[in-house]
């Protein structure tokens, strides 16, 4: 069974939001360093443009190097969304069963919707939905460090 509720917030955005008790910060909460991912050598032609395209309307600072896995699902989910929707399109929701008569539902259908799941969970992970937005507390200076600015300041 996995773990239940909402997410825990990093240490930096509880700070962003004001905690001051010592006992809910982290301060030996793992930091990756903020800098951008790189392109991955052998990733689809279709998912470089998924992959340049987030990295370029993201905000600055929250998509860091440390995510490049992540990213690299999300770009290979939205390339086979596309797929998978184009060909659900030149057919039809309904095919004909193995008796002739009979209707069935296009497999397509459950790819479809299996890789629109796969996109919005992935998406929602690297702060690319609307809602997952208004959590994330981008850094214009991606060398600032809230923990150790918050540390001074307490």
């Amino acid at each position: 069974m996995g773990r239940r509720g909402p997410a825990p917030l990093p240490t930096a955005v509880k700070i962003l939001h004001g905690e001051t008790r010592p006992c809910r910060l982290n301060p030996d909460e793992p930091r990756p360093p903020a800098n951008a991912p790189e392109l991955p050598g052998d990733l689809a032609p279709a998912a470089v443009v998924v992959w340049e395209r987030v990295l370029r309307d993201q905000a600055p600072g929250v998509i860091l190097a440390a995510h490049a896995d992540v990213l690299r699902l999300y770009c290979e989910a939205v390339v086979r969304y596309q797929e998978y929707s184009a060909l659900l399109a030149k057919t039809s929701p309904l095919l004909r069963g193995a008796r002739g008569s009979d209707l069935v539902r296009n497999p397509l259908v459950a790819m479809v919707r299996d890789a629109g799941d796969q996109v919005r969970v992935l998406g929602r992970e690297l702060g690319l939905t609307p809602s997952s937005l208004t959590g994330v507390h981008a850094f214009p200076d991606p060398t600032s460090d809230p923990v150790s600015a918050r540390s001074r300041i307490i």
